[in-house]
């Protein structure tokens, strides 16, 4: 005898509701989607971000701190050089930074999309000032006779004040990379802890100025 086929109102498993729709699914949605809720993170919390940037961190201050021990054992060679007085802006500047980059990074964790953008560009805007700033001084000290190979204090000089500056390029690049890439792209988990480790670069380099600033003009 053929064998009859009985129909079940059960519903197939990983079939929604028995009906053969998909609603219910993570990642699926009636009426093309419109009432589909965010999909959770798939991922685990960026962490390695953080850990990352500590290694680049350490990797900075162990650079700065040979080339300051060098300048140190070797200060009784060098001769004084007469300190750019737009030095006294950039480092102005870079301060003032730190703490609109601060402002951007408690508004993006509120979630104020429009004042993390304005801070985030001041802050940019800032860091180019500085740049231009330090060029600037550079130019002083050329006229002022006060050349690389001059003495060890202005070999010194350019040195510290080069570096500091290629780091700082760094930086921009980093807060360009979380103001120009869309919010749709990534997840406000990762937007936010990149913010995060952005802002720890910079003030790292903010603090890393002052030091440089007040060893190379003011110690003795």
């Amino acid at each position: 005898m053929p064998a009859t086929i009985t129909k079940t109102d059960e519903p197939i498993p990983g079939s929604g509701d028995g009906s053969g729709r998909f609603d219910d699914l993570p990642g699926y949605g009636g009426d093309d989607g419109e009432n589909r809720k965010p999909e959770p993170e798939r991922q685990p919390p960026p962490e390695g971000y953080k850990i990352g940037m500590w290694l680049v961190l350490t990797s900075v201050t162990m650079l700065f701190a040979a080339l300051a021990s060098a300048y140190i054992f070797n200060s009784a060679q060098q001769m004084p050089i007469i300190m750019p007085k737009v030095l006294w802006l950039s480092t102005g500047l870079i301060l003032v930074s730190s703490f609109t980059l601060e402002i951007a990074r408690r508004a993006l964790k509120r979630r104020t999309e429009g004042k993390f953008r304005l801070w985030i560009a001041v802050t940019t805007a800032l860091g180019f000032c500085f740049l231009i700033a330090q060029l600037i001084a550079w130019r002083h000290l050329s006229e002022s006779g006060f050349y690389v190979n001059r003495n060890l204090h202005s070999a010194y000089s350019y040195l510290f004040t080069g570096l500091h500056g290629v780091h700082l390029i760094g930086g921009l690049a980093g807060l360009a990379f979380i103001t120009l890439r869309h919010p749709a792209k990534w997840t406000a988990l990762r937007r936010r802890v990149a913010t995060d480790v952005t802002a720890l670069y910079w003030h790292f380099l903010s603090g890393l100025w002052i030091i440089l600033f007040v060893m190379l003009f003011f110690w003795k």
